[in-house]
């Protein structure tokens, strides 16, 4: 009698997830198909901060329409690494990014805070003189 081997079965070491601030989105048309391109900034370590690049047509687009996601917002994303990008060329010479890239095939999200608006100045009148007038009460 022979014996039936079941193929060998790894852990997916690419699933990863990512939490960060959205540094830049853009609305995308390739293909008669239109996306919202995404640019978050993640800080691996004191040293390093990196940039996880995805897309996505449904969900984040959406938002991004209604105002909902906003550039410097906190996002939390999930899905496999595509692909690892940290040189680029220039006149024939590797030259290294300030900051990796990795291109992630996005598969889950969640939305963090936004960020605090700025606070505008209060406008004072310069030089008003205070008035020592009685108020009625």
């Amino acid at each position: 009698m022979t014996e039936v081997s079941s193929p060998k079965k790894y852990a997916d070491f690419q699933q990863s997830i990512f939490h960060g601030r959205i540094a830049h989105m853009e609305v995308v048309n390739y293909q008669d198909q239109e996306f919202l391109s995404v640019s978050l900034m993640h800080t691996a370590s004191d040293t390093t901060d990196i940039r996880i690049k995805f897309t996505n047509s449904n969900g984040l687009l959406t938002a991004y329409r209604n105002g909902n996601v906003v550039i410097g917002q906190e996002l939390t994303v999930n899905g496999t690494i595509k692909g690892i990008r940290s040189f680029y060329m220039k006149e024939e010479e590797l030259v290294p990014l300030k900051n990796p890239e990795l291109q992630l095939r996005c598969t889950g999200y969640i939305f963090g805070t936004k960020p605090e608006p700025k606070q505008e100045p209060v406008a004072t009148t310069a030089g008003a003189e205070p008035t020592l007038e009685e108020i009625p009460f």
